[in-house]
């Protein structure tokens, strides 16, 4: 009897290969001791319920039906399918054919068994199915709750360090995330970018996945998508998604408050504060587009009669009292106040503390020296770490060129590959290094910005105001998030 053997471990671990060994093994002595004849043994190492995504359990139904062997053998039922719809009808398909249908632990064999066996074979594995995904999913949580990655696919920029913990990639990848939020900040928008990165062959984060099916195009969505995650500041979100139905693998997004956000789990490639001031742009440009509107000072505003919170009337510019918004007069005896006259009042104060507090020429020798020192010293060593690290890999590539490992196409293409590593990471080397004078006359202008404070943003006022009371007769306090 020929017999085709069918093996399968959730993952890829090293204990789970050896187990993959072990099955072959086992089925090797089990038909060489009956007389029978093994055809082939087909193997998935793949997690998941679903047997459409399993390729070598494809493989076996396809040469099933070409009539290649007379017996699927399996260690379990468990092991074939978990979901009882799918493997009954898998099964009567191999009865059809006249294949016969064993499995070892369950001491199932379709020549003695009928389907009330076969269904209540399969019902129990479906459960305990069930029941596996559910303690995965509790011990995905922990470790999310822990700050430790828990996703299939790594963030273009990073790499695994040990088995839940990102680093930097520190290749081309980490370098097109900075250039990525870079050119943004710099004014160029999400299809410039994805052309300029185009232009430049730079591999997409499907392509240094290894996804098969990957696009070799940077599109828009993927741009948007980077500069909006905040792993690239060193703060981890996870939980985005959940599983409604183990057994089809149907998932559904998250709402907001079950995402598990853990800050500073891992070194970011991105300063926070560019990265806040990308989330403000991409921000100003959603509003733009949709029509909506953050006032500036959106949930800072408390009426100092009621302690309700003030909304903005958009008719005369100005905040009102809620309750007396939704409730009338009667209910509170907050008043109007407008938008420039808490603006004058904040800047004035912010004026007094600054002149009070911060001595002026000592503030802007230490922000021009400050600027001087930290100004991408370490990114320039790093640069000249990686460009030492590729022109390393190219002497490597050659000494193999000369041992005759690999031919002489092989070399020049991958040697074209290093070639543009080297290149990206030299010209931008060459841009921090001219932005260094620039980068320090800009600083002490902000930093004279900061203290004339002539003009607010929704930034500065969220960051450095944690509320303000306004009573009956336009008195204002200020309550700020430092203390002087």
């Amino acid at each position: 009897m020929r017999c085709a053997v069918y093996v399968r471990v959730s993952t890829e671990m090293e204990t789970q290969n050896t187990s993959i060994a072990h099955q072959i093994s086992y089925f090797e002595k089990y038909v060489e001791e009956r007389g029978w004849s093994l055809h082939k043994v087909y193997q998935d190492r793949e997690s998941g319920v679903q047997t459409k995504n399993r390729i070598g359990l494809q493989q076996l139904l396809s040469d099933s039906r070409r009539t290649m062997f007379d017996a699927v053998l399996t260690k379990s039922i468990s092991r074939f399918a978990r979901n009882t719809l799918e493997g009954l009808t898998i099964i009567r398909e191999l009865k059809e054919r006249n294949i016969r249908f064993i499995t070892i632990e369950d001491g199932f064999d379709s020549q003695e068994y009928d389907e009330f066996m076969l269904t209540l074979l399969l019902s129990i594995a479906q459960k305990e199915s069930v029941k596996m995904s559910e303690r995965i999913r509790f011990g995905k949580l922990c470790r999310a709750k822990n700050g430790e990655f828990n996703g299939s696919t790594i963030p273009y920029g990073y790499k695994k360090d040990g088995k839940n913990k990102l680093i930097p990639a520190g290749d081309l990848s980490t370098l097109v995330v900075q250039q990525i939020f870079r050119m943004y900040l710099e004014g160029l928008g999400l299809y410039k970018i994805a052309k300029e990165l185009n232009e430049k062959g730079y591999p997409t984060p499907g392509q240094r996945a290894g996804r098969s099916n990957s696009s070799k195009l940077w599109h828009q969505s993927t741009i948007r998508k980077i500069l909006s995650n905040p792993v690239y500041m060193g703060d981890m979100v996870q939980n985005k998604t959940k599983t409604i139905d183990v057994l089809t693998g149907k998932r559904t997004e998250n709402r907001a408050g079950d995402l598990i956000y853990v800050p500073k789990t891992h070194e970011a490639i991105i300063d926070p504060q560019i990265f806040h001031s990308v989330q403000n742009r991409l921000g100003r440009k959603h509003q733009a587009r949709t029509g909506y509107q953050k006032h500036l000072f959106s949930n800072l505003l408390i009426c100092g009669e009621c302690g309700s919170k003030m909304h903005f009337k958009k008719d005369r510019e100005a905040y009102l009292c809620g309750r007396v918004n939704k409730m009338g007069k009667k209910m509170c005896r907050g008043t109007y106040i407008s938008e420039e006259m808490i603006k004058t009042a904040v800047c004035t104060d912010l004026r007094r503390l600054i002149q009070n507090h911060i001595p002026k020429e000592p503030f802007l020798k230490e922000v021009k020296l400050a600027v001087r020192q930290q100004r991408d010293e370490k990114r320039i060593r790093s640069f000249n770490r990686m460009i030492e690290k590729s022109e390393g890999k190219k002497e490597r590539l050659l000494e193999l060129l000369l041992q005759k490992v690999i031919d002489e196409d092989s070399y020049q293409k991958k040697v074209k590959e290093i070639q543009a590593e080297i290149d990206a990471f030299e010209h931008r080397r060459e841009i921090l290094l001219k932005d260094r004078e620039k980068d320090s006359n800009h600083g002490l202008y902000t930093a004279e910005q900061i203290l004339r404070v002539e003009e607010l943003d929704i930034m500065t006022v969220q960051s450095l105001i944690h509320s303000i009371k306004i009573f009956k007769e336009k008195k204002i306090e200020i309550r700020y998030t430092f203390r002087v």
